[in-house]
């Protein structure tokens, strides 16, 4: 197929390669909490201990768990303005 389209040269040559292509899917995976972890930020929080998560996650992933584990809760992310204040990238972290 290569050299049937000028060995992919130009770009009209690699959309040879896309070409008659069907979509069977797409899917995501998620890592679940383990069990008891939201329980024991709840005790955490409870016991008035602040509770902080460092992970190498992207923003939305890292709010998404923080979320899921209770470290924060739907009010502390409401708008965009708030958002910054209870989570942040590993680049604003070493700033």
């Amino acid at each position: 197929m290569k050299r049937e389209n000028n060995n992919f040269a130009e770009t009209e040559d690699k959309e040879a390669v896309e070409m008659g292509l069907t979509m069977v899917g797409i899917f995501a995976l998620a890592d679940p909490l383990r069990p008891g972890v939201a329980e024991a930020i709840d005790t955490c929080h409870k016991a008035g201990v602040n509770v902080r998560m460092c992970t190498g996650d992207n923003l939305d992933t890292a709010t998404a768990i923080s979320l899921q584990a209770h470290i924060i809760i739907p009010s502390d992310i409401s708008d965009n303005e708030n958002r910054n204040l209870v989570c942040m990238t590993g680049k604003d972290f070493r700033e």
